[in-house]
């Protein structure tokens, strides 16, 4: 016997019109996912805007003009005649050349030194946390602190190191008042504090290497050394490209050592270039003029990283 009432049919995707309709009304679409988004994203946005692009807006605005702190409303425009005074001032070109020799310095110190210290944390060994915790604390260390630190070790009379020259009966060597052991001793202090935070860089991008990649030269009879060389750098250049503009940003805006340690001394062969910046603004009240030096700080930062980019980019990846 044949039932009166005919079995509906269901159209297919009928559910899922139903869905879609069903998450529409209850605001669940793809505008709703682009609002919530938003809201997450625009504190940050706004923060950004507030305290980084509104401040450089500023800063490139003040290079233009020639006025001092005392008398902040008193404006004269000068185009670009600040930039013409650090062209035209042997000093400050100087100061450029020693920040540039102290960028290199850092990175020659940092780079190599952090990725062998990443390779030695990544093994196995007892008390590894523990090593890994000493080797990162002088990033998190104030710079101020470090500096002070290596202040009182590098003095020529009672400091701690030249008082381990001294008890092996060697003349004392005074690090922060001669050329060209002020420069030499501000290099490698602050290589020291950032070469933790290398290693850490490193250390990551060391435990992303694929291990069956490894095991197969170790297979085909490759030593430790051409391991490395030959299959962890090569896939570790992204790494190493993030690594050196950050060492090569940080050497840049570097201030504290040559403001604490050696006060830009001896006759300006520690003066970088932050230093600089901040002498003329609050010392020289010459604020236009440190905002032109700022710029063009900036600028050349974006060109190292830029150069250092076209140089070091990389097909591999895995």
């Amino acid at each position: 016997m044949t039932s009166s009432h005919p079995i509906s049919a269901r159209v297919p995707g009928q559910s899922v019109g139903r869905t879609a309709r069903r998450r529409s009304r209850n605001g669940a679409g793809p505008a709703h996912s682009a609002r919530i988004g938003m809201a997450f994203v625009t504190p940050f946005l706004l923060f950004l805007i507030v305290f980084q692009y509104i401040p450089i807006g500023m800063l490139v605005r003040n290079s233009f003009f020639d006025y001092t702190l005392l008398r902040p409303d008193d404006q004269k425009f000068v185009g670009l005649g600040q930039f013409e005074r650090i062209l035209a001032d042997p000093s400050v070109t100087s100061t450029f050349g020693v920040t540039l020799l102290f960028a290199l310095g850092v990175l020659v110190l940092v780079v190599p030194l952090g990725f062998l210290v990443a390779v030695f944390l990544n093994g196995r060994f007892p008390g590894r946390s523990i090593v890994r915790t000493i080797v990162f604390l002088p990033v998190v260390t104030s710079v101020a602190v470090t500096s002070t630190m290596w202040l009182f070790m590098l003095t020529k009379n009672g400091g701690l190191v030249n008082s381990a020259i001294t008890g092996l009966g060697l003349q004392p060597v005074a690090f922060l008042t001669s050329i060209p052991w002020a420069l030499i001793s501000i290099i490698v202090m602050s290589a020291w504090q950032q070469i933790g935070f290398a290693a850490v860089l490193f250390l990551t991008g060391l435990q992303s290497v694929p291990d069956d990649v490894i095991e197969a030269a170790r297979v085909d009879g490759a030593s430790r050394a051409r391991v490395i060389f030959s299959i962890i750098l090569p896939l570790m250049s992204r790494t190493t490209l993030f690594v050196v503009i950050t060492m090569t940003v940080f050497s840049l805006q570097a201030f504290a050592p040559a403001f604490l340690m050696t006060s830009g001394g001896p006759e300006d062969s520690t003066s970088l270039v932050v230093y600089a910046i901040y002498n003329a603004a609050f010392k020289l009240q010459d604020p236009g003029f440190a905002s032109a030096l700022a710029v063009a700080v900036m600028f050349i930062a974006l060109v190292l990283s830029g150069i250092q980019s076209l140089f070091l980019r990389t097909k591999w990846s895995y």
